[in-house]
């Protein structure tokens, strides 16, 4: 039950992420980071300043 109203708010775009990898970088482009959702398992890419 739990994890159907998870589902249903990966719907409406409220998602469950964690980090899966992170690359650091001193240049211009600066740190990036990959999110995945824990439900859905759609994955980002951030980039942090």
């Amino acid at each position: 039950m739990i994890r159907r109203l998870y589902l249903l708010f990966c719907k409406i775009g409220i998602h469950r992420y964690e980090k899966v990898d992170i690359n650091y970088s001193f240049s211009l482009g600066g740190s990036t980071e990959t999110i995945k959702c824990k439900d859905c398992g759609i994955k980002k890419i951030r980039r942090k300043n």
